[in-house]
């Protein structure tokens, strides 16, 4: 569930995550996931729809993700549909799942050119771009999942979360 914090709190898009035996997806009630499957194993993407609207809108991100054929024109939906295409086709893992993630753009495009290599820090994703930005945003997040965990701690359920 930690992973989930900054998505559960309105600071991130989306959180990506193996499946484990814990997951149940009456956990998300009200809440927005997708179940990508690739070679055997199974991730959830869970999110929400108007933040992964935004940090897809850029005009930079569209235009890498138009080069990996994802539509045009397309919306959110439009979006994960391809996004679990390519996770069920691709030879390669599909690192442009940063983009949905709300990673820096130059720092998926770093991590997709070097191949994961050369990074100027690694946190919650490796950092090619603003040391400084990228620092702040793990800094942030791990706020929330200390939030989440003391908000758990004092008897609040997922349920209570409001999601959306």
């Amino acid at each position: 569930m930690r992973f989930c914090a900054p998505v559960l709190l309105g600071k991130k898009p989306a959180a990506l995550f193996p499946k484990k035996n814990w997951w149940e997806e009456g956990y998300f009630r009200g809440g927005e996931f997708l179940t990508l499957s690739r070679a055997g194993s199974t991730l959830i993407l869970v999110y929400r729809s108007s933040l992964l609207s935004a940090a897809l809108g850029n005009r930079d991100i569209r235009g890498i993700l138009e080069k990996l054929d994802y539509p045009p024109a397309g919306g959110v939906d439009d979006y994960l549909r391809h996004l679990s295409r390519r996770f069920l086709t691709s030879q390669e893992f599909p690192h442009e799942v940063g983009f949905f993630l709300g990673y820096p753009p130059e720092d998926v495009m770093g991590f997709i050119h070097h191949r994961g290599a050369g990074s100027k820090l690694c946190g919650m994703w490796k950092v090619y771009g603003d040391v400084d930005r990228a620092s702040a945003l793990f800094r942030e997040y791990g706020r929330c999942k200390e939030r989440l965990l003391e908000y758990f701690q004092n008897g609040g359920a997922l349920q209570g979360l409001r999601l959306r």
